[in-house]
């Protein structure tokens, strides 16, 4: 017996490398055929229910169709906040961009205010983060559930950015 393995523990692990190596043979020893799992989402055969095919390709395309609007809320609201120019601090903001499965925010964006309509500005960020909310709780998504800690801002060459400060 090898200096690096302590007595006592050898028949533990030859006890579970036996364990592995037999979990890996599933059917092979009993004769029994190996057989695939059942699909997830019943296949639904057009020849013989035309209907519930019909019914199942709506559903389909309207669940694109709901990705593809917040994909496209989201899309304006980058084009929003894509300039970040400003001539203070006080024109930049930190704001919640998306919604995490847990809840919260997905991440946090900074925004300039200068030469924007504010209130419309934060309207659609409304609207977006709302739409992502309920396209998570639709699809059942889940994250990692950490809180995303809200940065600070400052004005970097006219530019309203980002400030993380771990704290921990």
């Amino acid at each position: 017996m090898s200096k690096l393995i302590p007595r006592k523990l050898f028949p533990l692990l030859l006890a579970t490398a036996a364990l592995t190596l037999s979990g890996c043979q599933q059917a092979a020893g009993t004769g029994e055929a190996r057989v695939a799992p059942a699909p997830l989402v019943e296949a639904i055969d057009p020849q013989r229910d035309p209907i519930k095919a019909t019914q199942a390709r709506k559903q389909l395309m309207s669940q694109i169709e709901q990705v593809a609007d917040v994909n496209e809320l989201r899309r304006e609201v980058l084009a929003l906040i894509a300039d970040k120019s400003a001539d203070n601090v006080q024109q930049c903001l930190v704001l919640p961009l998306g919604h995490k499965p847990c809840g919260g925010p997905a991440e946090y964006v900074a925004v300039s205010t200068k030469g924007k309509d504010q209130a419309a500005l934060l309207k659609k960020l409304e609207a977006y983060n709302q739409a992502a909310e309920a396209e998570n709780l639709r699809l059942g998504l889940m994250s990692d559930c950490a809180v995303v800690p809200k940065p600070q801002v400052q004005l970097v060459n006219g530019q309203c950015t980002l400030v993380n400060e771990a704290t921990y």
